[in-house]
C-alpha cells in the first residue's frame, strides 16, 4: 500500500537533534551560572540565594524529560503515529517511562527503520484489533478472516450528557475505540487524522438530539447505551476488509493454532 511506502524520515529530525544538543548545552550553562551566583552570595550570609533561582532537578532528569518530549514530537512528525492503534500507542508511551531511550541519531535511526519495515503489519494488527469486536462472524479460534458489514451495533458506547441529550461515554474505552476506527478510515483514505475529531462531532449531534452524519459515517445514539453506526464509504469498507484478510494471510493466530 502506498501509505506505507510513503513513510520517510523527515530531515527536520536532524533539526530536532541539533535543537536538543543546543538546549542541553544552554541548560547546563545556566546551571553553572546559577552555581556561580550562589558562590558570589555565600560569603555575605546564609540563604541569600533566591529560592526561585535554584534548580531543583538534576541534569539527568532534565535530559529524560526533554527526550520524552522529543520522542513524542518525532512520532507525530514522521506520520507513524497515525498507523498505531491505542494498544501500540500505549506500548510506545510505556517505553518512555521511567527512562526513555536517549534521543540520538543512532537510536532514532534504529527505531524508525524498524518501524518502517514493520509499518504495514503494525497497521494491519491495529485494524484487526479495532474491528474484530464489530463483526457478527468473528470467532476467537477462527482460521478464516471475518468481514465488516456496512452497519454495526456498538454496545456500551453512549451515556447521558451532563448538558443535554446523549454523548459518547466519557473517560472510557468508547472514545478510544471510535478514535481508532476513524484513524483507520482516514489513513486508508489518504487523509491526515485528527485525534478525537469524530467523537467531538458525534457529541455535538447527540447532545442536540440529532443523528450524526458526515461523508464517512451515519450514527445514532440510544439511551440504553448502544451506538448504531453505518459506514457510508463502501470503497473504504472494502479496504478495511482487505486489510483484515491480509492480516489473516500473514499471521497464524495463536487461538487458531490451538483450535
Amino acid at each position: 500500500m502506498s501509505i506505507f511506502k510513503e513513510l520517510a524520515l523527515p530531515t527536520t529530525l536532524d533539526d530536532l537533534l541539533t535543537a536538543r544538543e543546543e538546549a542541553l548545552r544552554l541548560m547546563a550553562d545556566a546551571r553553572r551560572t546559577l552555581e556561580m551566583a550562589k558562590e558570589v552570595l555565600a560569603p555575605h550570609g546564609r540563604h541569600l540565594m533566591p529560592h526561585a533561582a535554584q534548580i531543583r532537578e538534576d541534569q539527568d532528569q532534565v535530559r529524560r524529560e526533554l527526550d520524552t518530549s522529543l520522542w513524542r514530537r518525532a512520532f507525530d512528525m514522521t506520520g507513524f503515529k497515525q498507523l498505531m492503534d491505542a494498544e501500540a500507542v500505549a506500548e510506545f508511551e510505556k517505553s518512555l517511562c521511567p527512562t526513555p531511550p536517549e534521543f540520538t541519531a543512532s537510536t532514532i535511526r534504529a527505531t524508525f527503520i524498524d518501524l518502517r519495515i514493520n509499518a504495514e503489519s503494525m497497521f494491519q494488527r491495529g485494524v484487526f484489533n479495532v474491528f474484530r469486536y464489530l463483526s457478527d462472524d468473528y470467532r476467537t479460534n477462527a482460521k478464516e478472516p471475518f468481514r465488516i458489514g456496512s452497519k454495526v451495533i456498538m454496545e456500551g458506547m453512549v451515556e447521558p450528557s451532563f448538558r443535554s441529550g446523549l454523548c459518547i461515554r466519557y473517560g472510557s474505552w468508547a472514545k478510544d475505540k471510535l478514535n481508532d476506527l476513524d484513524r483507520v478510515f482516514q489513513t486508508l483514505d489518504g487523509k491526515p487524522f485528527q485525534p478525537h475529531a469524530l467523537t467531538s462531532a458525534m457529541d455535538a449531534a447527540f447532545q442536540a438530539g440529532e443523528v450524526f452524519e458526515n461523508e464517512n459515517y451515519r450514527a445514532k445514539a440510544f439511551k440504553k447505551g448502544t451506538l448504531h453506526l453505518e459506514f457510508l464509504r463502501l470503497d473504504l469498507l472494502d479496504k478495511v476488509n482487505e486489510q483484515i484478510a491480509e492480516y489473516y494471510a500473514g499471521n497464524v493466530l495463536p487461538d487458531a493454532r490451538a483450535a
